[in-house]
């Protein structure tokens, strides 16, 4: 491998890992959101049910204290597909014993041993504007411009 193969391959190991940095960012955001909206939820149910108290009438709060708690459910829904998002985008897994994660290619957990489940395919996010050749033999990822895969190595097809 040339000094040029070599700074192209590093350029792009650093392009993804940006990538990786903005897009784990913005759903990091997300979450953020979600959970201002829960706090709020909460907090709007509390009003709710005190302002029934003062009208002695307890059972008035019912319905609003419901609605609330249906969307707190949606939003910790949405908080948990986000987390899932994110794990994705940085290849990570979690142990389903002792729920720490791991490096996606790791077969036991770092923490208790447990054994991951054999996996075929890597879970990945499409990020947006980005275009992957797929390896043939382990069906990776790989930048569109690869010669070989960068996870198993083999050679990629070439459409040039």
């Amino acid at each position: 491998m040339s000094i040029f193969d070599k700074m192209k391959q590093g350029a792009a190991e650093a392009a993804k890992a940006a990538q990786q940095t903005v897009e784990s960012a913005r759903l990091k955001s997300q979450i953020a959101l979600r959970q201002r909206d829960i706090s709020r939820y909460k907090k709007e149910i509390g009003e709710a049910v005190f302002t029934a108290y003062r009208k002695d009438n307890i059972a008035g709060a019912q319905d609003a204290a419901f609605r609330l708690c249906q969307q707190i459910v949606a939003a910790e829904g949405q908080i948990a597909q986000l987390e899932q998002r994110i794990r994705a985008v940085k290849s990570l897994k979690t142990c389903s014993a002792c729920g720490r994660e791991a490096d996606y290619e790791a077969r036991y957990c770092p923490d208790c041993g447990e054994g991951f489940p054999e996996e075929s395919v890597m879970p990945t996010l499409q990020l947006e504007g980005q275009v992957h050749v797929l390896c043939g033999r382990c069906k990776a990822e790989n930048p569109l411009d690869a010669r070989r895969c960068t996870r198993c190595g083999s050679e990629l097809a070439s459409w040039q």
